[in-house]
């Protein structure tokens, strides 16, 4: 009788069989899809050649050969994410893979093929050894980026995290050869103003992260915007000193009409007109992230007249921002489901009342060090704020009674986080335990009055919890947590007294 994979095998061809492995990792994943390449070598094959995502470790002295190896195998890689933060878990596992090619499957043990795969955080152990101090020896170069863009001719999405030996040479190779390149980040290197002008000539690139990367200037990033103006959907700029000042935010809303997706972070915006610019000119803008821009409440103001479809908003350190900045968000941006407030000195309670009174659709929210609000901010959000999936508070001056609201209002709540909520005690969370009964993850952080009343609400209460994070409560004891444990569908729950 003929076994079960050879009917499998005589039943399906190779197009059909690339199409149930991408289904397989659409649904599980990786190790999926290792399982399946460990059926037979038809299978591992078909599955090389379709797979279609891959995480690579460049760590250490070894990043090339990885880099190519995984090239030569798996060709047809669309999204590849050549990460500097994890290492080879294998000492000459890079050495391995390269002698497993040159002799062929058959001949070598098949899971010395996946060694070079096997990631794991660099613990610091090592990276003291390495005299490190957290930052691993690359060998990972232009040569690797050019062997890589090579053998996948089919790249659509690349992310270079850390590429310090990757000069103006790799990037124009990636502009010569990655003809569909669709997104590109790259974190942690240098870019010149010439190599980014390079890559928006050659590429279509509608999504492109920059973080952390040195010696490209404003004058770069203009010009990149005018030559992608059309293609430009997602722009995520930070830590890069000195590429973001007005004069890009003013270039971005003059030519990138079809922009959704914005996040900036610079100290050297002190201008209003740039985000101003950005507000009449992306009209489609859907998220905006601003962090640390010395700009005032004309640019929100701007934002919110102008900006109707805007639905995630995450300002941080915005210290000359008031009131009169939600109020117009609030009255403008109605389709608002996601609002983050950081570290802002001015805003108060009476604009989180506007927001929670015009932005029905809101789900997320967070209020993080933000000294001036009070309870009564969220009073508001808990009894007009129905649709709430997502709560988290952190250093916030509230009491118990800011919680009533949820409990009575937010039945969809999902997710809170609480953390260093010094005046909060077992009655808030109780509150939010006997009304929020699909609460599925709970993290309570330096919150010194909440204790086992909390969490005996939280067990009795609160069914279908997933995930528990418990961190500086002193009067926290076991009967509580023995509570919690009969949560059945309990899959992570970390405790740290201190």
């Amino acid at each position: 009788m003929a076994s079960a994979s050879g009917l499998v095998n005589a039943a399906l061809p190779d197009d059909l069989l690339a199409e149930v492995f991408r289904r397989v990792a659409a649904a599980g994943g990786k190790a999926d899809l290792d399982s399946c390449a460990l059926v037979c070598r038809r299978w591992r094959g078909v599955e090389r050649a379709s797979r279609r995502a891959a995480r690579v470790p460049v760590d250490g002295p070894d990043g090339d050969a990885v880099v190519r190896c995984v090239a030569d195998r798996f060709p047809g890689l669309a999204d590849v994410f050549l990460d500097h933060g994890l290492y080879i878990a294998a000492g000459a596992s890079a050495a391995a893979a390269e002698r497993s090619r040159a002799q062929g499957w058959d001949n070598e043990n098949p899971k010395l093929d996946e060694q070079h795969m096997q990631c794991s955080t660099l613990s610091e152990d090592t990276q003291k050894e390495n005299g490190s101090d957290g930052v691993n020896p690359t060998s990972f170069t232009d040569a690797g980026l050019l062997h890589l863009i090579e053998g996948c001719k089919g790249l659509e999405k690349l992310t270079l995290n850390w590429f310090l030996h990757i000069s103006e040479k790799g990037l124009v190779g990636i502009a010569n050869r990655c003809r569909n390149l669709q997104s590109l980040a790259l974190s942690g290197g240098y870019v010149q103003n010439h190599g980014l002008i390079t890559l928006a000539e050659g590429c279509n690139l509608s999504e492109l992260k920059l973080c952390g990367v040195q010696e490209l200037t404003d004058e770069g990033l203009v010009e990149f915007v005018k030559i992608r103006s059309k293609s430009l959907v997602s722009l995520d700029i930070s830590f890069c000193n000195g590429c973001i000042t007005y004069r890009s935010l003013y270039a971005i809303g003059t030519y990138c009409h079809n922009l959704e997706v914005l996040s900036v972070e610079s100290k050297h915006v002190n201008e209003n007109k740039g985000m101003i610019s950005v507000a009449k000119g992306c009209q489609y803008l859907k998220s905006l992230k601003m962090v640390w821009l010395g700009v005032g409440d004309e640019a929100l103001e701007a934002i919110g007249s102008s900006c109707s479809a805007l639905e995630n908003l995450s300002l941080d350190n915005l210290n000359k921002c008031s009131d009169r900045s939600l109020f117009s968000i609030a009255n403008g941006c109605k389709q608002l489901k996601s609002l983050i407030i950081k570290s802002s000195v001015k805003f108060t309670d009476r604009s989180i009342e506007r927001v929670s009174q015009n932005c029905k659709m809101l789900q997320h929210m967070e209020i993080n060090m933000c000294h001036i609000m009070e309870s009564a901010a969220l009073e508001h959000i808990g009894q007009r704020c129905i649709n709430l999936l997502g709560l988290t508070l952190n250093s916030l001056w509230i009491d118990n009674n800011a919680f009533l609201g949820f409990g009575r209002c937010c039945f969809l709540l999902k997710s809170v986080c609480l953390a260093n909520c010094c005046k909060i005690s077992d009655e808030a969370i109780s509150h939010i335990a006997q009304g929020c009964k699909n609460l599925r993850e709970l993290s309570i952080i330096s919150c010194p009055q909440i204790g086992d009343e909390a969490l005996l609400s939280v067990g009795e209460n609160c069914k279908e919890l997933r995930e528990l994070t418990l961190h500086g409560l002193g009067r926290l004891n076991d009967t509580g947590l023995a509570t919690v444990d009969q949560c059945r569908f309990l899959e992570r729950k970390l405790v740290t007294p201190h």
